[in-house]
């Protein structure tokens, strides 16, 4: 049986009910008694205070009772919760002393305005000391209906633009359908703008969207670029490609409109056959045409052009994996392709199946150039091929060829190093540190004698190389090569030494 006490009226009472559990702080008379029990009550909001109980009507000690008894599953065993005497603390199923209140305020608290920003706080302020109108108690039934009229002419009748953006940042269910002017509108979409709420100004959009001829939508948009950039947002997201195009091409935004075109279509599908087709019909609408970006018009034939490459290797090649591999990839993967069956040396081939005229084409910067080309020919174990990479010819000399290399030249010994580079290689590029301190460093991380030793020389530390000297096996080429590089430093010492004297 359930008990209800209510201090709804002036005197307090009690009543018993078996089916609804609410009470509602009203006239009794308000109800239709039937079977014992209250039906066809009033909305749950007219209710000020509320405390339901559940208990046997026999056990009239329960009120006196101070031992709050928590719900258990087990029928038999009801996990008590005691109040400590000491310190007033609850213990929750005996002797767990871990509590959600000690937790929780070893929490840290974030700042208010790291979540919510000031102005929007402030609404949010503002419309929970709003009293909304209720319907007082004791009223007469013609009064009752005078103030349901009036609600009813609130939401028939515009409200403040205000007012509106204010729900709509809170999230509360609101119409927008009372605003029906243009001026209306207007000033609601500019209310919602001053607000800074994405939700509000995208939801006012899209309701002008649906009410307004597009021309005057557009226009009305013309002037709001923050409305423009939530509502394209939302187009491009459901892919309505030409309802954005429009909108953009409207509003003089042709390279904006050009490119959604080119990256929403050319997104959308794995096919190079369709994908070259729409490549071509977004070229000739849009980057053909007169006041074209020039830019993005050459990267768009650039991309027409890999992929026709692309798709001729595998014809030519009869399907093979790497060319497979290579499908609808990018410009340095196609070019890592190309390094691995490009005859190097070989200067007279002038298409794309010569890494360097297809990095030319493409627009590939040297350093990556060289990394990707430096990866490929070492993973291939084809370390003479680093002649054409890495030299120059130079320009008051043809014949003379210089070596010039535009990555980070510590970065790329390591690189080496982990392919297994043999040493000669390692020296090649040790060499072209002109630190010796950072030589040294990188020599002895490579395990590289011939470069330690040459550093050491660049050092003129006699006794540092001696010491490596003697830390080398006897007989070996690298002790007899730095054997002879103490004895060079020991000569051109002495000769040093005789310089000064004279």
């Amino acid at each position: 049986m359930l008990i209800f006490l209510c201090n709804g009226f002036e005197d307090k009472f009690k009543f018993e009910m078996s089916e609804n559990r609410v009470c509602y702080c009203c006239d009794c008379s308000c109800f239709a008694k039937s079977n014992n029990s209250f039906a066809s009550p009033l909305p749950i909001k007219f209710c000020s205070k509320l405390l339901v109980c559940e208990m046997e009507s026999k056990d009239d000690d329960y009120w006196n009772d101070s031992a709050s008894k928590s719900f258990n599953f087990d029928e038999d065993d009801v996990a008590v919760l005691e109040i400590a005497s000491n310190n007033n603390k609850r213990s929750l199923f005996g002797d767990d002393t871990a509590s959600e209140s000690n937790y929780s305020s070893g929490q840290r608290e974030l700042p208010l305005h790291t979540i919510i920003s000031d102005e929007n706080l402030e609404i949010i302020l503002q419309e929970q000391s709003r009293n909304e109108m209720t319907i007082p108690k004791g009223i007469s039934l013609e009064e009752e209906v005078k103030l349901l009229r009036k609600k009813i002419q609130e939401f028939n009748y515009a409200p403040s633009a205000a007012s509106v953006i204010r729900k709509l940042i809170l999230g509360k269910p609101c119409s927008l359908e009372m605003f029906r002017s243009m001026a209306e509108k207007e000033q609601l979409l500019d209310e919602a703008i001053a607000s800074g709420c994405g939700n509000a100004i995208l939801k006012v959009t899209l309701f002008l969207d649906q009410t307004l001829k597009k021309k005057l939508f557009y226009t009305l948009l013309q002037t709001r670029p923050e409305a423009v950039h939530h509502y394209v947002n939302y187009l491009s997201l459901r892919l309505k490609v030409t309802e954005c195009t429009d909108l953009l091409v409207f509003l003089g935004r042709h390279h904006e409109a050009s490119l959604l075109q080119f990256s929403i279509f050319v997104c959308s599908t794995s096919n190079l056959d369709i994908k070259r087709q729409r490549l071509k019909k977004i070229y000739s609408d849009y980057f053909s045409q007169p006041g074209a970006n020039t830019f993005y018009a050459q990267l768009v034939i650039n991309y027409l052009n890999l992929l026709e490459y692309q798709t001729g290797e595998l014809h030519s090649s009869g399907g093979s994996s790497k060319a497979l591999a290579i499908q609808d990839k990018s410009v340095l993967e196609t070019l890592n392709y190309v390094c691995g069956k490009y005859k190097w040396g070989d200067t007279a081939l002038q298409t794309n199946d010569n890494p360097f005229k297809l990095a030319e084409f493409h627009q590939v910067s040297q350093a990556q150039f060289e990394w990707v080309a430096l990866n490929e020919r070492a993973r291939q174990q084809a370390w003479l091929d680093f002649d054409h990479i890495f030299e120059r010819k130079a320009w008051l000399n043809l014949k003379q060829k210089s070596f010039k290399i535009n990555i980070p030249i510590d970065r790329t010994i390591l690189r080496l190093y982990s392919l297994h580079a043999p040493d000669p290689v390692l020296n090649t590029f040790l060499a072209k540190l002109e630190d010796p301190h950072r030589r040294l460093a990188i020599a002895r991380k490579v395990h590289s004698k011939h470069g330690v030793v040459d550093a050491l020389v660049l050092l003129k530390d006699r006794t540092e190389l001696e010491n490596y000297r003697n830390s080398l096996d006897t007989g070996t080429e690298e002790r007899l090569y730095a054997e002879n590089a103490l004895k060079s430093l020991n000569n051109k010492w002495k000769s040093d030494a005789m310089k000064l004297i004279k």
